[in-house]
């Protein structure tokens, strides 16, 4: 039996056990990530809207002109996908403040509100985590305890009841991050999650390329990368060295974050042009 069907059995045992909870640390909110759709339909969302970082668009204001241009990347990330099975995506951008956990925990909410996919988000960013506090969630368990043995995947998969959507929050702060998600065991843990099921799309969060060793670590474990670019703000020659050190793994697209209405009409056909792949940008 595999590690994700033996977290999913567990998961299922402990929910048939507690007692039913709508608390994001209860064990009865946990899910392993392999949960049929139907478990998803009516799971109610563990997320509170007063809690909820207003720049996640997806949930915050979903009719919104910012929550559309998310769900163009989501077409967009498919269309390019769908063909070859790429379906491990790492969310990544040079530098901080470039908006990449926002862009990654949007795009992959948009994915898990549709029929056909169900999205683990995976916060791979070990030293500095944002994906449970930009949704609201609590979570002190996840991938890097996982990843040294001190826990069973079904202990931190967090089921947020947000479409087909499950979180594998960071975790405690590791000393060895780089080592951590570049070991065997995350290679294992990666793979098994790509191949078992089709319809599954897993987005990382990395942290930023040219911060640590830790986004370059992560690259060679997944399909390809989505770069995260601020307009105005990121010089080309960062991006280019950014880009020089993932060469691992292909760039899928760039998203162009914050940009400029006088940009905005211009910027989509030249990042089409330069990198030859099917781009969108989110002008959150």
């Amino acid at each position: 039996m595999s590690k994700i069907e033996q977290a999913l059995e567990k998961a299922i045992s402990m929910r048939k056990s507690a007692p039913s909870s709508s608390s994001a640390t209860s064990q009865s909110d946990e899910s392993g990530a392999t949960a049929d759709i139907s478990n998803f339909e009516t799971r109610p969302s563990i997320i509170d809207p007063a809690k909820l970082d207003h720049h996640i668009v997806c949930i915050a204001d979903p009719s919104s002109a910012a929550a559309e241009q998310y769900r163009k990347l989501k077409a967009s990330i498919l269309a390019s996908t769908r063909q070859n099975h790429t379906n491990t995506l790492m969310v990544a951008s040079a530098d901080v403040g470039e908006g990449k956990s926002i862009t990654a925990i949007n795009l992959a909410i948009a994915l898990a509100q549709g029929i056909d996919h169900t999205v683990l988000l995976v916060d791979a960013d070990l030293r500095k985590p944002s994906v449970t506090e930009y949704l609201g969630i609590k979570a002190e368990l996840g991938l890097s305890d996982y990843l040294e043995g001190k826990v069973e995947l079904s202990d931190v998969l967090i089921h947020t009841g947000i479409g087909k959507l499950v979180i594998l929050p960071a975790g405690a702060p590791p000393g060895n991050p780089a080592e951590l998600l570049s070991s065997n065991r995350m290679s294992e843990l990666v793979q098994e999650m790509k191949s078992r099921y089709s319809d599954r799309y897993i987005i990382f969060d990395s942290s930023p390329i040219l911060v640590s060793a830790d986004a370059i670590s992560m690259s060679s474990n997944v399909d390809g990368v989505l770069l995260v670019i601020h307009a105005a703000k990121t010089p080309v020659k960062v991006i280019e060295k950014a880009v020089s050190l993932i060469k691992n793994a292909p760039i899928l697209g760039v998203v162009y974050n914050d940009v400029p209405d006088y940009l905005g009409k211009n910027i989509y056909p030249y990042l089409y042009n330069y990198y030859h792949r099917d781009s969108a940008d989110p002008n959150k």
